[in-house]
């Protein structure tokens, strides 16, 4: 990353940040105003845990490589993320588990691989090995 501006060195700063706030604060207290239910609480977080862990990493992904092919897949994943993945994952933990924070093992790997930008950040090294492979 020896070729970039300040302003990359910032946006990409200010991404992990962000990362970092978003699970210190994944809470949310300000959806317990707007939400009543419980199972609305629990989904509104993790959904709301979800696109912002997916566009801070989607935003680091874009000023680290930029290359707008690896930022369209990014985005694809988030996509796939938001709109598959999670939603079995609610349907499966709410009707299994409830809202409790404790999930049996397979289910805790699975929030950790979709709340967590997880499925972003394996794409960082795919991205770096095309990149060398291709050079060859």
């Amino acid at each position: 990353m020896s070729n970039k501006k300040p302003i990359d060195w910032i946006l990409a700063t200010f991404s992990i940040v962000g990362i970092v706030f978003v699970y210190l604060f994944q809470d949310f207290p300000f959806l317990a105003t707007l939400i009543v239910s419980e199972q609305g609480l629990f989904v509104g977080r993790k959904l709301l845990r979800v696109i912002l862990n997916d566009l801070f990493m989607l935003l680091f992904i874009a000023v680290w490589f930029k290359d707008k092919q690896v930022t369209r897949l990014a985005l694809l994943i988030q996509l796939i993320d938001s709109f598959v993945l999670l939603p079995i994952y609610l349907y499966y933990k709410l009707s299994t588990e409830g809202v409790s924070e404790i999930s049996d093992p397979f289910l805790s790997q699975f929030h950790r691989l979709i709340i967590n930008p997880t499925l972003m950040i394996l794409l960082i090294p795919a991205v770096y090995f095309q990149k060398i492979s291709s050079k060859k």
